[in-house]
């Protein structure tokens, strides 16, 4: 399978102050997104959709999220904080997210194994200078392998 590595996907913002204040998507009581707008890559969470970015930019600090029942470029499926210490390198970071967000968290996700499934993964993952200001969280992002959108969310679907 391809995987998406786009330049913007070497994310998370450079600067810590993205991550504070409320600069998250309109949620519902259950916590689904709502409306379609932009949001900090920080207020992202596991079942959230978004779309690709309109740049190529090597660090995004928004994105825009999109309620999973519209039309969208892809959706969390899984969420960790790499360990602390000094910035590991992006091939580094890029390693262990692919084998985390590759495992048992899609299998348990998606409902079949990557292997099997008609989706492909990105991790979108810490830069230096994110993980300077102590950003460590990887986000495992899954889309349509022939990149059409995607309507509804992909848990359970076994696709």
């Amino acid at each position: 399978m391809v995987i998406k590595r786009l330049g913007w996907m070497v994310l998370a913002a450079a600067l810590l102050t993205a991550a504070c204040g409320d600069d998250g998507p309109a949620r519902d009581p259950e916590g689904n997104i709502t409306d379609t707008g932009a949001a900090s890559v920080f207020s992202f969470r596991t079942g959230d959709c978004f779309d690709d970015p309109a740049s190529d930019a090597a660090e995004v600090e928004e994105l825009s999220a999109v309620p999973c029942s519209q039309p969208h470029d892809n959706e969390i499926y899984h969420t960790f904080d790499m360990p602390d210490g000094e910035f590991p390198g992006t091939e580094a970071i890029f390693d262990v997210a692919y084998e985390e967000c590759l495992g048992d968290v899609f299998t348990g996700y998606v409902g079949i194994t990557f292997e099997e499934s008609e989706l492909d993964v990105f991790p979108v993952t810490p830069t230096e200078t994110s993980w300077g200001a102590g950003d460590r969280t990887v986000y495992c992002a899954v889309f349509n392998l022939d990149l059409s959108k995607i309507t509804g969310s992909v848990r359970g679907t076994a696709r």
